[in-house]
């Protein structure tokens, strides 16, 4: 990877991407060198309800399995999935479900219903297990939705909670440009950031920033599965993060130290990608799940919609520009310059 190094100040945009698919607000971090080997208390464990596959030791390296799978994703002229999303905090789940679509020309629309929270309990335990079929709630029970499109120059994301609507929009040539003026901002990154370079651009991200254990081959429903497992890398953990020297967990229960990617053998498409959260108490080498999301009914290079990448905000509803917002955040200015018109 030859990503530029970014501002280590925008920790508050990786929060917001891991909010769903790394596609709703924000970013991953930017790109580190990964030097430490991953944390065996994660890499060792196998995936619940799957099966170990007795030959191992000849399987690729982690970073050869990702490149693959973000070179079959770039290979396609399109992909749409059902995408459905379980989050885990504090003992409480919170599901949302919908549909991904992305297309050549950085074209990409996630619509997801988001529904109430419930406490987490064994049967959700069972109905996340990777060889199940996820479960989504009533449609009449979701209390809002979000819906962000991408048609390559404007992005659009709407969020309604009940009756209320809020509509932003980001123009991308300006941010892309904005980005190439600032030496220490990698500018590729910025699809990513926006949450337009679709999967790909996650993949990519996640070999920039973490260290990968051994992968580990798994039998899920009679297909191979490549189970592929990282953590942040050193530098990453110090700068992003600010965590001390001697450091792993982080505090804050929304903060991640782990990845975990699975990937079909045969297809080299992912199946599912999970965030995990170690036990605050370091001494216990145990992590749990904290954002896992699934991909099923993958249909690559099928008949799309162009009309799916074009967007007219509701009837009524304010727009936010925030181009300018997000420009001054890549330049590291967060307040707006002030206009010549502006009392000094």
């Amino acid at each position: 990877m030859n990503h530029k190094q970014q501002n280590p100040s925008r920790l508050n945009s990786l929060s917001r991407q891991l909010t769903v698919l790394a596609l709703l607000c924000g970013s991953l971090i930017p790109s580190a060198s990964a030097q430490n080997a991953a944390d065996p208390a994660v890499a060792t464990q196998p995936a619940a309800g799957s099966a170990p596959s007795a030959a191992t030791t000849d399987l690729p390296a982690a970073d050869q399995i990702l490149s693959q799978l973000r070179e079959r994703l770039e290979s396609l002229e399109n992909l749409q999935c059902d995408l459905h999303q379980t989050a885990l905090i504090n003992g409480v789940s919170i599901v949302s479900a919908g549909r991904y679509a992305e297309a050549s020309g950085n074209r990409v629309r996630l619509q997801l219903m988001l529904f109430p929270t419930a406490p987490f309990t064994v049967q959700t335990k069972e109905d996340t297990r990777l060889e199940a079929d996820p479960k989504t709630p009533a449609e009449e029970s979701a209390r809002g939705s979000l819906l962000q499109v991408s048609d390559g120059t404007v992005l659009h994301t709407e969020w309604k909670n009940g009756a209320a609507v809020q509509v932003t929009r980001r123009t991308i040539a300006d941010i892309l440009a904005a980005a190439e003026s600032v030496e220490d901002y990698a500018a590729s990154a910025v699809l990513a950031d926006l949450g337009v370079g679709g999967m790909r651009a996650l993949i990519a991200r996640l070999q920039d920033t973490m260290t990968f254990a051994p992968v580990k081959e798994l039998t899920v429903n009679d297909r191979q599965i490549l189970q592929v497992t990282g953590r942040w890398s050193d530098r990453v953990r110090k700068e992003i993060f600010q965590l001390p020297e001697d450091g792993f967990v982080d505090s804050r229960p929304w903060v991640p130290e782990y990845v975990q990617v699975f990937v079909d053998a045969e297809t080299k498409l992912p199946r599912r990608i999970q965030f995990l959260k170690h036990s605050l108490n370091p001494s216990q080498k145990i992590a749990r799940p904290l954002l896992t999301l699934d991909l099923r009914k993958i249909e690559i290079n099928g008949q799309i919609d162009d009309q799916l990448f074009s967007y007219r905000p509701p009837e009524g509803a304010a727009e936010e520009d925030q181009t300018e917002a997000v420009i001054r955040s890549i330049k590291g200015d967060p307040q707006p310059a002030a206009s010549p018109a502006d009392p000094q």
